[in-house]
């Protein structure tokens, strides 16, 4: 209790200090208000308007939006929106910083020590974590990252010492709420415990979980509630399992893959300076003996629960298409439980070494602790660096867009955005977010690409833009006005893409949205054909509508997006579209409905550009026709006639399928028949 009175006191000291150094910092740098990533400018909105009496609402009128990961941290930061107005609220996450560099210092320290029984490399394995240079990054980020790993390590030390109590049950729940990767490994830890009560027959008091159970699914219940999604838009956004087209096997490899790369460059030191080189494998002789020796014993304790934690943690991280953004953030709050165990290691390992008096052991500690120590600092100064450029980034892009915006664009404006924090945050102004973390059902969109996207942006018709041209440069197109309106640019683009550069501001072009709607080839409507359904093919509305299906000829091949622009062949001269469609080897299915049964029904294709196709037309299952297009450039509209037995009644199932191994692409289809009488 000594020793752990003490520690306390040196961590509480340290963390006041880290905060304030990093508060100077940011200030130092910026020359003001900022945070080393956007991303935290979008809790501040959230608690702003939610403390303002609209709850959960991201753009206050628009209703609940599950932008906000952490519900939980949104929700604490909400009171003091109420007392913090503006940019001032950054400085309270300062405050949440160094309470969880507190909270994260201590429990290791306590867990170290229950696993060593000394102090020194109790102390070591706290610095190790806490005076990382990385973890500080992510700590005074204003993000949640350092509540989420207060929050493992306070997991790691009661299940440890008390399972089954209030105590480890409060710990457990905090880490559900925290973000859905602690709320998975909530119920991965609750699960164990109920194997390992079957197994080993130790009595546990398995009914408290239910707390962290029902505490963690509250997030996604209200989600469901008000968006009709469990998960949060960010999740949807980022996540490679919510790509609308894919094969499982290769998520899966891919997130191995990734995976296996994240251990190298981070935890073993490969190319990033989290951890000195072969750290790794310290960690490993760390872990491994004693999970071998409670497997053996048939009782699960701090050694398989390292293994759950943070195997399975790194493993959750993998599979999004952000994982290498922001320093590693994602990842960050595991090396919390990295540190004990890599300190574990080296204590496996001079225990294991045969000295010949204490003082030479304690010779060799010495040495470990102080490599350790140097390469600690290092990553202190090197991310101190970065931390005061990030702030100064965000200030000089985000930050002074939403001003400028706030200041010079008209206040009824909608204004569509790929960076959704600091923009919104500052402009005060509606926002349709083109990425999907805080405008709802937008996320599955942005999965589509900047295609899809554009389909969409059809539909909303912001009146400006204000995006990273490298996100969505629409530039090329008639959808930009020229010239841009306002430009903001950094001199150096950080590697882990906190932010990028340039972000423009540009008034929209309306001229040409809707343009690809109407179908430019007149001589398919002579004899009294009409238009009875059509689908805007890679338009995820008109597609849902449908039940549009679209598929490859070859495993692990995409189906491609596509954005046009051009005179079509069949049309009048100067009528241009602007339009996106998908490309395949594979095929298409889709219901077409308004139908006349037994009437002929003849399909019209919007392409570009289409080579040499050989198509299979089935209706319903059966074959109807073989469709052959030529070779051409630019758009071009076909259509093929399909006689009326095939029209059983007034909605059809349509599959189109290549016959050859060439890629087709549609950009529209339409589907007409001959009004009667």
């Amino acid at each position: 209790m000594k020793d752990a009175a003490a520690a306390k006191k040196i961590f509480l000291i340290y963390s006041a200090i880290a905060a304030a150094a990093f508060v100077l910092i940011m200030f130092v740098y910026s020359r003001g208000i900022s945070a080393p990533l956007d991303d935290a400018f979008i809790y501040f909105q959230y608690a702003k308007n939610t403390a303002a009496g609209h709850f959960m609402e991201y753009v206050r009128g628009e209703g609940y939006s599950s932008g906000a990961t952490s519900l939980f941290y949104a929700l604490l930061l909400t009171p003091f929106a109420l007392i913090f107005k503006g940019g001032s609220i950054i400085i309270v996450t300062y405050a949440i910083g160094a309470a969880s560099l507190f909270f994260t210092a201590y429990f290791i320290f306590l867990s170290v020590l229950k696993l060593t029984s000394k102090k020194e490399y109790a102390y070591l394995a706290a610095f190790v974590c806490a005076v990382n240079g990385n973890v500080l990054w992510g700590y005074f980020s204003g993000m949640e990252i350092g509540m989420f790993g207060a929050f493992l390590a306070a997991v790691f030390y009661y299940f440890m010492t008390q399972p089954g109590t209030v105590k480890s049950a409060i710990a457990l729940s905090l880490l559900a709420v925290i973000r859905p990767e602690g709320f998975a490994l909530s119920m991965l830890i609750i699960f164990s415990r109920i194997v390992n009560r079957i197994i080993s027959g130790r009595k546990e008091n398995l009914l408290l979980y239910i707390i962290p159970l029902a505490a963690g699914a509250v997030h996604f219940i209200l989600n469901y509630i008000f968006t009709g999604d469990y998960m949060p838009n960010t999740m949807r956004a980022k996540s490679n399992f919510s790509l609308f087209y894919f094969y499982h096997t290769d998520i899966v490899a891919q997130g191995l893959a990734l995976f296996n790369r994240f251990i190298d460059i981070i935890f073993n030191g490969g190319a990033e300076h989290y951890f000195p080189k072969y750290a790794f494998f310290v960690f490993l002789l760390g872990i491994l003996p004693g999970a071998y020796a409670e497997i053996k014993n048939r009782n699960s304790g701090p050694f398989l629960n390292g293994i759950m934690l943070f195997f399975a943690g790194v493993l959750l991280t993998v599979f999004s298409s952000f994982a290498t953004v922001h320093n590693y953030r994602y990842t960050m709050p595991f090396t919390v439980i990295y540190s004990i165990f890599f300190v574990y290691g080296i204590f496996v390992i001079i225990e294991a070494m045969k000295f010949k008096n204490a003082g030479q052991k304690k010779v060799f500690f010495t040495a470990s602790a102080s490599l350790m120590i140097l390469f600690t600092v290092f990553t202190l100064g090197a991310n101190a660096v970065n931390f005061g450029r990030d702030c100064r980034d965000i200030k000089a892009q985000s930050i002074s867009a939403g001003l400028w915006i706030k200041n010079n664009i008209p206040e009824d404006a909608k204004i569509a955005i790929n960076d959704a924090g600091a923009i919104a945050f500052y402009s005060e102004k509606r926002v349709f977010d083109l990425v999907g973390l805080v405008t709802n059902g937008q996320a599955k969109i942005f999965q589509n690409g900047k295609a899809g996207v554009f389909e969409e942006i059809e539909h909303v018709r912001p009146d400006y833009f204000m995006v990273h041209v490298g996100w969505f440069n629409y530039e090329p197109y008639t959808l930009f006005k020229k010239p841009r309106l306002k430009e903001f640019n950094i001199k150096r683009e950080p590697p882990y893409f906190v932010v990028g550069s340039p972000e423009v501001c540009v008034a929209t072009d309306f001229s040409l949205l809707g343009s690809g709607d109407t179908m430019k080839t007149k001589e398919a409507f002579k004899a009294g054909y009409v238009t009875k359904d059509s689908i805007d093919v890679c338009d995820m509305r008109s597609e849902k509508k449908h039940g549009y299906k679209i598929w490859t000829k070859f495993v692990s091949e995409y189906p491609g997006n596509l954005l046009e622009e051009g005179p079509t062949e069949q049309g009048t001269p100067g009528d241009t579209v602007l339009d996106a469609g998908r490309i395949t080897s594979g095929g298409e299915e889709f219901t077409v409905t308004g139908l006349t049964p037994g009437t002929d029904l003849r399909i019209a294709r919007r392409a570009h550009s289409p080579a040499l196709n050989h198509l299979i037309v089935t209706v319903n299952g059966v074959k109807a026709v073989e469709w052959q297009t030529e070779e051409k450039k630019g758009f071009n509209e076909f259509y093929i006639d399909i006689p009326g037995d095939f029209i059983k009644g007034d909605k059809v199932k349509v599959r189109i399928e290549a016959a050859t191994q060439n890629r087709y692409n549609a950009f529209y289809y339409w589907f007409l028949q001959k009004e009667k009488g």
